[in-house]
């Protein structure tokens, strides 16, 4: 489950509509076509049919399908898509209900926003990784040594994964919060490139602020948390934009 995206693990998210949505709306078919792979391809993985899942994986990916761990689902909804490149490519984010093996997370299931990539090749819809992302990483850039110009990029290890997700990390992973007070959470760059962290949906009656959001090596981001009158409990998630890794933060309104 550590490996099979780029992800860390959160719950429930609510996403604002951005006014930028407006300038990216597909053509009805298009969004249709997609919604209906991205559905087929998530589906699979709440029944189990990853051989079937395995139809939806562009050839240049399945390599790292074949040698990803393959999370079992309990549910899925699809929250968002943004397309580019006259729609032949999108980015997906669908919130997936699902038990995850993480301190003070493993007895209920939890709702995690898993992101993806997708490309249409030949008129279908297929789950891809970008090559270009994977070249992303909190060390910089990876290039082809001399002589390997043309050379693929090595999908990276299981452990090679949950290394890079070491490097970005909070100082805990919980808080608690009667109403009216406010309490803080350091997110810690580990890593030798700079990382660039946002937050991902909110939580009713919290206000979190970020005091800031690109990190250079070693740098810490504060953030600010402060419960109002109506705060209900609930999971904070901090998305790490390099790596797709979401990092949850268990907050408890007494």
């Amino acid at each position: 489950m550590l490996r099979f995206l780029t992800v860390a693990f959160c719950v429930a998210v609510c996403f604002a509509q951005d006014p930028a949505d407006l300038f990216n709306r597909p053509p009805a078919d298009v969004d249709q076509a997609l919604r209906a792979r991205i559905s087929e391809f998530y589906q699979d993985h709440v029944d189990g049919k990853f051989r079937q899942a395995e139809a939806l994986v562009a050839e240049d990916t399945k390599d790292f399908f074949y040698g990803g761990n393959k999370p079992k689902y309990l549910s899925f909804e699809i929250r968002r898509i943004e397309y580019s490149e006259g729609y032949t490519r999108a980015k997906a984010t669908v919130l997936c209900e699902q038990y995850v093996m993480l301190p003070g997370f493993t007895d209920k299931p939890l709702k995690v926003p898993i992101p993806s990539t997708w490309k249409l090749v030949d008129g279908k819809w297929y789950w891809y990784i970008d090559p270009e992302a994977l070249r992303q990483t909190p060390f910089g850039k990876m290039t082809p040594g001399p002589g390997g110009g043309s050379s693929p990029i090595k999908i990276p290890t299981a452990g090679e994964m949950n290394f890079i997700f070491a490097q970005v990390k909070a100082d805990k992973t919980a808080v608690s919060l009667k109403i009216g007070a406010s309490d803080q959470v350091a997110i810690i760059n580990g890593a030798q490139g700079t990382m660039s962290i946002s937050i991902m949906g909110a939580l009713p009656g919290v206000d979190v602020k970020l005091d800031r959001m690109d990190l250079k090596p070693g740098e810490k981001a504060t953030v600010i948390l402060h419960a109002g009158p109506d705060a209900k409990s609930g999971v904070l998630s901090i998305r790490v934009d390099q790596t797709n890794q979401v990092i949850p933060i268990q907050v408890t309104i007494n």
